[in-house]
């Protein structure tokens, strides 16, 4: 399977010293993205065998609409995308996931099956007096300094953690994954980005002309 990562020149000195790329640790805002991650390592632990002293993975994509990352654009590059790593790895040792679902796991949304189910879980929300702000509050320890702990609350946040195994496809449009490491042997291509020439790389989330990023989950929301 051939996939493409973004990184910085730090981790390609890395990869080229080492013969080989494990995410570094330092990199990783716990308090932003733990309860994500802690999803992300429960999942792939089960599906993909870990033979690295990695603890967290590293991302990469894996098809994105007609390619397997999105094209470069015109915006603000992402920071630490310096270098472009086109490399491949056998299907069972990449843990994939739907990249539009993924968005319900940063905001601690439930991802309904259909309309219908959407309207149930909303009138949940309603029928408990559970914001928006107080899901969130549940995964954000750097943005909310508690959440609420009442068993209706508690049993909503399940539900919305069972949902989210509804992420782990490979049918999806656009897909990304994890991979506990890369070997300098998988590598078949090592791009170094034009920092000057005014385009984003390896993101779909820049901001696009009318100022606004695209809002995934609704996009999901128009395809039930």
């Amino acid at each position: 399977m051939e996939l493409v990562t973004f990184q910085s020149f730090d981790a390609l000195k890395s990869l080229l010293k080492n013969g080989y790329l494990i995410c570094d640790e330092k990199y990783i805002d716990i308090k932003k993205t733990g309860k994500v991650y802690d999803w992300v390592l429960e999942k792939m632990n089960k599906k993909v065998d870990n033979n690295t002293y990695a603890k967290y993975p590293i991302w990469c994509w894996v098809k994105c609409y007609n390619f397997i990352c999105p094209p470069k654009r015109k915006g603000k590059r992402v920071e630490g995308f310096d270098i472009k790593i086109t490399f491949n790895k056998k299907n069972e040792d990449v843990f994939i996931t739907d990249f539009i679902k993924y968005s319900f796991l940063l905001n601690n949304m439930y991802i309904p099956d259909s309309k219908r189910d959407m309207k149930m879980f909303n009138d949940e929300l309603k029928r408990y007096n559970i914001t928006s702000d107080d899901l969130r509050a549940f995964i954000r320890k750097d943005k909310y300094n508690s959440h609420r702990t009442d068993k209706e609350y508690l049993s909503v946040c399940k539900r919305i953690r069972e949902s989210f195994d509804k992420c782990i496809t490979s049918d999806g449009k656009i897909l990304q994954g994890c991979v506990w490491d890369i070997k300098l042997s998988e590598v078949e291509k090592i791009e170094i980005l034009n920092k000057e020439d005014g385009y984003v790389y390896g993101s779909l989330n820049y901001i696009r002309s009318n100022g606004k990023r695209v809002d995934w989950i609704k996009e999901y929301y128009k395809t039930l």
